[in-house]
């Protein structure tokens, strides 16, 4: 059991990083370019590979805490399996969107399958749950998190259960979507792994700002570039 976690762990962590250094090309290329299919395909692959091991190993934390997070206590490990659980579910449903965001384009009334539902709302729960979990020990994280899990499922609803506000809506959460999917990997990279790496660059006590940093920057950033691309469409709507 231990070695199929550890092939589990390590499938998620390549899968994770393999997604964080394909994300650029996408970004950089011509939009909807061959290069930009192709390497998006793979990114997506790498997306789902990770969002799925780590919602795996999540349940193993949640299920089996001294087995398989013994470094820790058994409530602190329950909590970090609630936190990974979140994560890959905010994942999922992120690239979930991102590739239902383009078949929207030829769309604008909805068809929404069972799985555009059921994965914002099984992201909403979790949310729910970890938000609650962070107000009873005192976790800002996984407040934060929490509702922003619940925050993206709201949109990711609303979304694929609504007509598209404008011609190019789709193309907006295409575009957030992606970004959303880079902003949890980066957390869960922050927050399980490069806390060592990175320790020493925050004075002590104040590592959450790095765990936080993703969400921070990149948020206020995707909605600049969504409103740039909003006015070279010509639309005010987003």
């Amino acid at each position: 059991m231990l070695a199929l976690y550890e092939f589990v762990k390590l499938t998620h962590l390549l899968a994770g990083a393999i997604g964080l250094l394909l994300v650029p090309v996408p970004l950089l290329v011509k939009k909807g370019g061959v290069v930009h299919r192709r390497v998006g395909k793979l990114f997506v692959i790498a997306m789902n590979v990770a969002g799925a091991s780590g919602l795996a190993m999540a349940a193993s934390w949640l299920v089996a805490p001294a087995v398989f997070r013994s470094s820790t206590d058994v409530v602190s490990a329950r909590a970090s399996g609630l936190f990974l659980g979140t994560i890959a579910l905010i994942t999922l449903s992120a690239i979930h969107q991102l590739t239902a965001a383009t078949r929207r384009k030829r769309l604008p009334l909805p068809q929404p399958a069972w799985i555009d539902r059921a994965l914002p709302i099984a992201t909403a729960l979790a949310g729910l749950v970890t938000a609650t979990t962070g107000l009873a020990l005192g976790g800002a994280l996984l407040i934060a998190f929490g509702a922003l899990a619940v925050f993206a499922a709201i949109g990711d609803l609303r979304f694929s259960l609504r007509p598209l506000p404008t011609r190019m809506a789709w193309w907006y959460q295409h575009m957030r979507s992606a970004m959303v999917a880079v902003i949890a990997t980066l957390t869960a990279f922050l927050v399980f792994g490069g806390r060592r790496w990175l320790a020493g660059l925050v004075p002590p006590g104040w590592g959450w700002l790095l765990w936080i940093a993703p969400a921070v920057v990149l948020v206020p950033l995707t909605e600049l570039w969504v409103a740039r691309w909003a006015a070279r469409f010509g639309e005010r709507r987003r």
